[in-house]
């Protein structure tokens, strides 16, 4: 019997960490997919909070990326993602932290790009396993509850793209700095996976929940900072990561 349950949006960047770290760490889980805006109350009920994703382990329960990771570290330190070196523990820590910021800004670019896609909206609405006309019925208000919860405006996606440069120009200047394939050290550590997790929906990586939206028919210049996006090195990093850690 499978007593490790995640509570999800399939297209949570977030809740892909979580995924992937499970995954990592060889723990068997099923997931349950929630659907956005109704899924309030059991995560409330969960694990009060109004966010996924949740864990549910036996009988703890544990809300937000984060703290899952550290919970998971805690008490499944096999396969360990943060290393034992005190000042490479630390760094792992403090660039878990700050790329766990950088999704925010990420969830709010992407929105900004794609919201109106219908597959965008077919991907959020999956879990109801609605009639097509369903879903095409209530696309509209869910966009619309998106954009005020998200802030999701000229201003801030602007903002927001400026944030996410910021970002991957970090994860090149970490790479140059250490050398090798990972951010720190030798080894997949948290900060890599919550980096390429977080980065992952910009990228079009098969397998992904993100792999089917459409970036061809968007603006011009939004279709060329996709692809240059996904060309620069730090897009090539995240496609790396996937297909050999993921």
């Amino acid at each position: 019997m499978i007593m490790r349950i995640l509570y999800q949006f399939p297209i949570s960047h977030y809740c892909e960490k979580s995924r992937w770290q499970l995954e990592h760490k060889g723990l068997a889980y099923e997931t349950r997919d929630l659907l956005p805006g109704a899924h309030w109350p059991r995560t409330r009920w969960l694990a009060r909070i109004g966010t996924v994703p949740v864990l549910r382990d036996g009988e703890r329960r544990v809300g937000d990326s984060t703290r899952i990771a550290y919970y998971l570290e805690k008490y499944y330190p096999e396969r360990s993602l943060i290393p034992e070196a005190p000042a490479l523990r630390h760094r792992v820590i403090e660039l878990e932290q700050q790329f766990d910021r950088l999704g925010v800004h990420l969830r709010t670019w992407m929105y900004g790009q794609v919201l109106d896609r219908p597959e965008t909206m077919e991907l959020l609405l999956s879990p109801a396993a609605m009639a097509p006309w369903l879903t095409r019925l209530l696309a509209s208000p869910l966009r619309q509850v998106i954009r005020r919860k998200y802030a999701i405006e000229p201003k801030s996606v602007v903002y927001a793209s400026e944030r996410v440069e910021e970002g991957l120009t970090l994860v090149e200047n970490l790479l140059a700095r250490n050398g090798g394939d990972y951010l720190v050290g030798e080894s997949l550590t948290l900060a890599d996976i919550t980096a390429a997790s977080l980065l992952a929906p910009m990228m079009g990586i098969a397998g992904t929940p993100w792999e089917g939206i459409e970036i061809a028919s968007l603006p011009e210049p939004v279709q060329q900072q996709f692809q240059a996006n996904r060309e620069r090195p730090a897009g090539q990093w995240v496609k790396e990561r996937y297909l050999s850690d993921r």
